[in-house]
């Protein structure tokens, strides 16, 4: 139910769309129009409020994103208990369970970022992927961009994975890249193309919004916002990482995964102005797997190290929020490290 900066604006837009307001759509937020039906139904079904309805969408939302992390990571590893890990350290991450809950458009946005991901691993691990498959994964890409911008992280995913693919031939990968990028642009500008017609705007007038006035670069607040993304699971993930590398043979999945969250993290700057923890987000469903792995090198640890890491990253984000206290986040991380050393000597011991 929290409301944050951007909530009376989506639920303006809301308003607009069922004509109860006539006041201006400053920041465009009809331009992504999918994300506001639900709400509008509910409004318009039983006279529900227009936050109550967000706030429904994001709880589905939250748990769609919870089961389909665990199904591509279960799918990648064949380990439902990673992937149960994985999926515990997801809906734990600080944006996540903040603004993934809030009355805005992002849990949404992930969870389709999430849907279209299986999507792809299940699509493009057939023999001979079907040019109808092809094109549905395309059109359900390109609705995507009506809801939120994170199926683009998808979009690089699908295209690390389809060149990667050591079974399919330049020739198929090409026709198969035709195929996703024909059905992705045709549903992008048809729907852009209604969306003009009716309301008289369009993304690309949102892509301009966002760029006329960004706030100044700075490496400090990108640093600090990126490990605000994940906060203690970053130490999860570099162990993990690093234990697949020496240990495990990667499939080109694991090389997609990798090249979607790197490639995402370092072009981002350089297209968006604003680099808050919740857009970072969008990368960090392809740092799980790594995060459970990390995990798991503790053994009977595993669990409550996820969970503690967790729920720490919430209590920290709370006190900074909402009572403003400083250096919380240098002690939180400094304190699971050692806890980590800890729990790495431990973990054999306690197995005896």
């Amino acid at each position: 139910m929290a409301y944050q900066t951007d909530s009376p604006s989506f639920i303006h837009a809301v308003e607009l769309l069922l004509g109860e307001s006539t006041e201006a759509d400053r920041l465009f937020r009809r331009s992504k129009p999918l994300s506001l039906l639900f709400p509008a139904f509910l409004y318009l079904l039983v006279d529900l409020p227009i936050q109550i309805g967000f706030s429904i969408q994001q709880f589905l939302a939250y748990w769609l994103s919870a089961i389909f992390l665990y199904k591509i990571v279960a799918f990648i590893s064949s380990k439902e208990s990673l992937a149960y890990i994985a999926m515990l350290a997801y809906i734990l991450c600080q944006p996540m369970a903040v603004y993934g809950l809030a009355i805005l458009t992002d849990g949404l946005g992930w969870s389709w970022m999430l849907i279209g991901t299986w999507m792809s691993l299940k699509v493009l691990s057939a023999s001979k992927p079907s040019f109808y498959a092809l094109a549905i994964l395309g059109i359900f890409m390109g609705l995507g961009l009506f809801i939120k911008e994170s199926i683009i992280i998808t979009g690089i995913f699908t295209f690390f994975l389809f060149l990667l693919h050591p079974q399919h031939t330049f020739k198929a990968k090409l026709v198969g890249y035709s195929i996703i990028g024909s059905a992705f642009l045709s549903t992008f500008f048809i729907g852009n193309y209604l969306i003009d017609l009716f309301w008289s705007i369009s993304i690309f007038d949102w892509i301009k919004f966002g760029q006329s006035d960004p706030p100044p670069f700075s490496w400090s607040r990108f640093i600090t916002q990126s490990y605000h993304t994940i906060d203690l699971y970053w130490f999860l993930f570099i162990i993990g990482f690093i234990k697949s590398i020496y240990t495990s043979k990667w499939t080109h999945i694991h090389y997609a995964l990798f090249l979607t969250f790197l490639s995402g993290w370092c072009l981002l700057p350089c297209v968006w102005p604003y680099l808050y923890d919740r857009i970072l987000f969008m990368m960090a469903p392809f740092m799980m797997l790594w995060i459970a792995i990390g995990a798991t090198h503790f053994k009977a640890f595993a669990l409550p190290l996820v969970l503690l890491a967790g729920f720490t990253n919430l209590l920290v984000t709370f006190f900074i929020y909402k009572h403003q206290v400083s250096g919380l986040i240098t002690m939180s991380a400094v304190s699971f490290i050692l806890l980590l050393f800890l729990a790495h000597f431990l973990k054999d011991r306690k197995r005896m």
